[in-house]
């Protein structure tokens, strides 16, 4: 899915802004992305996103050969749905987390590779913040 998960959602949005900070020193990365999309849209990519672990629950990489694992929860701390996916591999330095959540007709994604979390905390906590401001909360 690289840095746009929605797009294996099949839904295209009507608008998106997005931007990917890499940070060389520790290697690790933080991208970020709000898809806007017409109608209920928003709800059914993010049924979507909610089956991503269940669709598939690993793959082989293929620059590592390895085995990696996808797993998935929901996040009861969006209040208008979220899911934190977190894809592992023993190849990898760190593994990497996905969170989305939705905010009206706006679907935000944070995928992080930064921590020793696998990107869980500054993945929740951008997300959060995105959220908000899409809410209009401050």
């Amino acid at each position: 899915g690289a840095t746009s998960w929605t797009s294996i959602t099949g839904i295209s949005g009507v608008s998106f802004a997005e931007d990917d900070y890499i940070n060389k020193a520790r290697s690790s990365e933080i991208a970020q992305e709000i898809d806007v999309y017409r109608g209920t849209a928003s709800q059914a990519v993010m049924r979507k996103l909610g089956a991503v672990a269940t669709a598939c629950p690993g793959y082989t990489d293929p620059q590592t050969g390895s085995r990696a694992t996808v797993s998935e929860k929901a996040s009861p701390r969006f209040a208008e749905g979220g899911y934190v996916i977190t894809v592992t591999d023993p190849a990898w330095r760190s593994g990497t987390t996905l969170v989305a959540a939705r905010a009206g007709t706006a679907v935000v994604t944070v995928l992080s590779t930064d921590g020793a979390d696998n990107g869980r905390a500054s993945a929740m906590r951008l997300a959060s913040q995105l959220v908000s401001v899409l809410q209009g909360v401050t």
